[in-house]
């Protein structure tokens, strides 16, 4: 009798154990980005823009987002009290946001249709959206990476991903 507990535990562990392995080879990816130049008027003006990322589920499961997070060159998280720079993150569900300006984002009335990142349960593809406005002239671009923390099968995960930030010098 003691064989077979040993022998049943041996197997209820293999199957959970091959249960968490192929539930954690699913991973975000980044498909499309979009850039705005330091020296655009908007940005000079410190007036507040969008940019859409499209991100891309490769895995099993359809996971659910429980929040985006930014990630400073120094391994810090950029928080709502950042003196240099204010980030929101929401989804659109629409698809068209690259870069625009708020005005026209209410103009739109896209904002109307944005959706928090928080319970979004993710299709496969999906554009995320940043509400992005600097406080501070001389900000470096110092955003490395996109940490994505989700519950997949009712398993809390997060993916990190490379990020490039905002800002790029266009040719």
């Amino acid at each position: 009798m003691k064989k077979w507990f040993i022998i049943l535990g041996a197997a209820l562990l293999l199957i959970v154990s091959t249960f968490n392995y192929v539930l954690s080879k699913g991973e975000f990816v980044i498909g499309s980005t979009s850039y705005i130049a330091m020296d655009a008027p908007i940005v000079k003006e410190r007036l507040p823009f969008y940019l859409g990322y499209g991100l891309h589920w490769d895995g099993f499961g359809k996971p659910t987002l429980n929040n985006v997070t930014l990630i400073k060159h120094d391994g810090t998280e950029l928080n709502e009290d950042d003196i240099q720079i204010s980030v929101t993150s929401m989804i659109d569900e629409m698809g068209v946001t690259g870069v625009i300006n708020e005005e026209s984002v209410i103009e739109e009335g896209y904002f109307n249709e944005y959706l928090p990142v928080e319970n979004y349960k993710v299709d496969d593809n999906f554009l995320l959206v940043f509400r992005v406005e600097l406080h501070e002239a001389n900000y470096e671009n110092n955003i490395s990476h996109l940490m994505i923390e989700y519950k997949n099968f009712g398993f809390r995960q997060q993916d990190t991903l490379e990020f490039e930030g905002f800002f790029k010098e266009l040719e």
